[in-house]
């Protein structure tokens, strides 16, 4: 590890970000625009979208119902 990178060990968690919200983001972002994203907005941006996917699939099941 260098003074200013992170361990290895947390490069997966940092990469599965990325992926979650370039293939759920329904092409919102690129791949460089998230990698270079400051983490409080990377995550900010993930729990909106769990947010939002949260409430489409609620939505779903509310007319299904009917």
């Amino acid at each position: 590890m260098s003074f200013f990178g992170l361990p290895a060990s947390s490069r997966p968690a940092i990469h599965e970000e990325i992926f979650t919200l370039l293939y759920y983001g329904k092409g919102g972002f690129t791949h460089t625009e998230v990698y270079d994203m400051p983490v409080y907005l990377r995550r900010f941006n993930l729990k909106l979208l769990e947010k939002t996917v949260k409430q489409e699939n609620e939505a779903q099941k509310k007319s299904a119902s009917k």
